[in-house]
């Protein structure tokens, strides 16, 4: 007999052990989708809520990007799943929520985006809490969100905060000059309406021509100046200045069980079983005939 020959004849064995047991089958089948149903039914309902943070993306002094602190979305992840963080948000929540269990409840992801073969991630933390109350897993994720952007923003609020003081002072500074050179102007064209000579006018009017060129190069450099802190002031408050993106919502529907995937677990469980209750039946079958045949 060839090994095809028997393969063949296995396989039709299994198949008629099958088809033999096939109530056996189908009971257990019925009898886990039943089950997963029931299961399903009986336990709580539980909501998911999600926020998301753009942690930001730090910048050189020339507004390059770098890396950095709000950069490093694997940073923002380990302080979410920090002690300290999920005490502060567990208490913001208002709702006596342990921050064990918000440490449960909590899944955080980092997106990324795809361009052609390449795959980097995106500097955004997308935070999702669920629990058996929609009203807290709302809160939870808004908590989460609020913590993490203080607990990464006071590096960029202070760079804010210093390149907002420099640009004030060039301000002035520029206004400054700006009055200097019109007061100059304005003494000149008064001495050349007042009376003397054009050479004691040009002699007059010397120290103020003076006045007004230092002014007009001070502006110049004052306005550069000014025009690049306020590109960086721009930079670091629209890319690397951390902000909530969304916050979470109160969910209107459960997110889970579902009675469809667990309906199908069950019956799935059910014919694995009944398939192996099939092949012990025929196993203890096959036992018992050698002991009968003897008997008789």
């Amino acid at each position: 007999m060839s090994s095809d020959d028997a393969t063949t004849i296995d396989v039709g064995s299994w198949l008629g052990t099958l088809l033999r047991n096939w109530w056996v089958i189908l009971g257990l089948v019925l009898l886990g989708a039943v089950v997963g149903g029931v299961l399903t039914l009986a336990a709580p309902k539980e909501y998911s809520a999600t926020s998301s943070v753009y942690i930001g993306q730090t910048t050189d002094a020339n507004g390059n990007p770098m890396a950095g602190l709000n950069s490093n979305s694997k940073a923002a992840t380990q302080l979410l799943a920090s002690q300290t963080v999920l005490n502060e948000a567990a208490k913001r929540t208002g709702m006596k929520v342990s921050a064990g269990r918000l440490r449960r409840e909590t899944t955080v992801t980092t997106p990324s985006s795809t361009v052609k073969t390449s795959t980097s991630v995106v500097n955004i933390v997308v935070i999702t809490v669920t629990d058996t109350n929609k009203l807290r897993a709302a809160a939870a994720a808004n908590a989460l969100a609020q913590v993490l952007v203080e607990r990464i923003s006071p590096g960029v609020t202070g760079k804010i905060a210093l390149l907002q003081a420099q640009l004030d002072s060039g301000q002035k500074a520029l206004a400054a000059a700006t009055a200097r050179a019109a007061a100059g102007q304005a003494a000149i064209l008064a001495i050349a309406k007042g009376g003397g000579t054009t050479a004691e006018k040009a002699a007059a009017s010397a120290a103020y021509v003076a006045v007004v060129q230092a002014a007009a190069t001070e502006q110049e450099a004052l306005q550069s100046s000014n025009q690049k802190t306020e590109l960086l002031l721009f930079t670091a408050k629209q890319v690397e200045e951390p902000r909530i993106l969304h916050e979470a919502a109160v969910p209107d529907s459960p997110s889970g069980p579902s009675l469809t995937l667990n309906v199908a677990a069950g019956a799935l469980a059910g014919l694995v079983i009944g398939i192996i209750v099939a092949f012990v039946r025929r196993r203890l079958a096959e036992r018992r005939a050698p002991a009968a045949a003897a008997g008789a």
